[in-house]
């Protein structure tokens, strides 16, 4: 250890790598589940079970297709899986704003979403952020108040307490017309929610549309830490309970529930695959620029210690040997190196998990479903991408720099000793 070439400088280049390693993977998965978390949230639920009729045609709101019983669906979803299921309901319509004496004065086609605003124990309110991208106003409190958003606010003049109308159509194919209150104007930070969203209350939407304990989807959530394979686990086994479940007496003949992960909506699936070959990439890149440092801090070393392979062969070490003891060297090396780097990327990455980087102005006009707030993830894998990639370039560069020795003979290198 008090030797600088051989433990030192490889030992500085080990853990300057595994701390690299690790922060950078703890901030690329932070950022990307920050990614997958926001979508789910605002829109897709990390788990989701949905009418197929419906699923298959989303962008017309089929509200006809919606599934009934709700409370006996709600029980059966929590008795067969540990995630949390809040019902939405999605729905679009006309939004009509009047003028002073009542007549149109501006109208818009909006997407809109019932969900459970009013209740004291729902995490919607915390699961959307609605406190946090509340601009003006407050949330819905009375009844048939609704959250807009402020952009869409903005092009239709709309202030809050004025009142306007929804034009839709009902359950059973009616059309439907109710005013609401402008309770609150929220940014979520995402240009097409912002421009053209509209949030109700879960029983408000019932209400006007005639969905008596009815709601066009269930989405589930996760906590924090889950990985994105426990996803499609649950997601398999709670097919599998499907297929033996009686449906409720309520529901139509031609009802087919079925479950989708995060994964098979928006797109996610292909972008989490190219995540991964990207993360891959990143390790591996730095993988193979510890192997080239350490390999040439090995050959290094070894020249210095060329009068010490020379005694040691000459005394009848057989060259498997020493080469074996080398390489627990670089072994102990790289345990000592992985250590101390897993610990200083470890504490960066946990604490920009806690505290976060603030981006907004960076994210503010690129539409993506991404909080303001930065976080990295300290997760297992993310020490495990770290330290096997450090134990390995240790021994592998110890390894590439020991094979000169088999080139040299022993008289040469006893040479050397007397030399040196």
């Amino acid at each position: 250890m008090r030797d600088k070439s051989r433990f030192l400088f490889p030992f500085t280049v080990v853990a300057v790598g595994v701390a690299l390693v690790v922060a950078l993977v703890g901030f690329m998965e932070g950022v990307f589940m920050g990614m997958i978390d926001m979508t789910a949230n605002l829109d897709s639920g990390h788990l989701r079970l949905v009418n197929k009729p419906f699923y298959d045609e989303e962008h017309l709101r089929p509200l006809d297709r919606a599934l009934a019983n709700q409370r006996e669906t709600h029980d059966w979803l929590v008795k067969d899986s540990e995630v949390d299921w809040s019902p939405r309901i999605r729905w679009g319509a006309i939004l009509d704003v009047p003028d002073e004496k009542g007549e149109t004065r501006s109208q818009t086609p909006v997407v809109g979403m019932g969900l459970d605003l009013k209740s004291p124990n729902s995490r919607e309110i915390e699961r959307l952020r609605l406190k946090a991208s509340l601009v003006e106003g407050e949330l819905p409190k009375g009844f048939n108040e609704m959250l807009m958003g402020d952009q869409l606010a903005e092009v239709l003049g709309v202030s809050v307490g004025q009142s306007v109308t929804l034009l839709g159509q009902s359950f059973d194919g009616g059309m439907v017309a109710d005013n609401y209150r402008v309770a609150g104007l929220v940014r979520f930070g995402v240009s097409a929610m912002d421009k053209k969203m509209v949030l109700i209350d879960l029983a408000d939407a019932q209400n006007t549309f005639y969905l008596d304990d009815m709601v066009t989807d269930w989405l589930g959530y996760f906590p924090p830490s889950t990985e994105l394979d426990d996803y499609e686990e649950v997601k398999r086994s709670m097919r599998m309970a499907l297929a033996d479940w009686a449906p409720p007496k309520d529901w139509a003949k031609d009802d087919v529930p079925i479950v989708l992960s995060i994964r098979d909506q928006q797109n996610i699936g292909a972008i989490m695959d190219k995540f991964r070959v990207i993360k891959g990439f990143v390790v591996g890149i730095f993988t193979f620029l510890m192997v080239l440092v350490l390999w040439n801090a090995g050959i290094l070393s070894g020249i210095h210690r060329y009068g010490e392979m020379g005694l040691r062969l000459a005394f009848g070490e057989p060259h498997w040997k020493l080469i074996v003891s080398l390489a627990i060297e670089g072994l102990w090396i790289g345990i000592l190196g992985s250590a101390a780097g897993s610990l200083l990327g470890g504490s960066f990455a946990w604490y920009l998990q806690e505290v976060g980087l603030n981006m907004g102005d960076s994210f503010a006009q690129s539409g993506l479903m991404i909080n303001d707030v930065v976080r990295a993830r300290v997760t297992v894998g993310g020490f495990i991408q770290g330290i096997v990639p450090g134990l390995f370039a240790s021994v592998a560069g110890t390894l590439f720099a020991s094979m000169a020795i088999f080139k040299r003979s022993e008289a040469n290198l006893f040479r050397e000793l007397e030399a040196g």
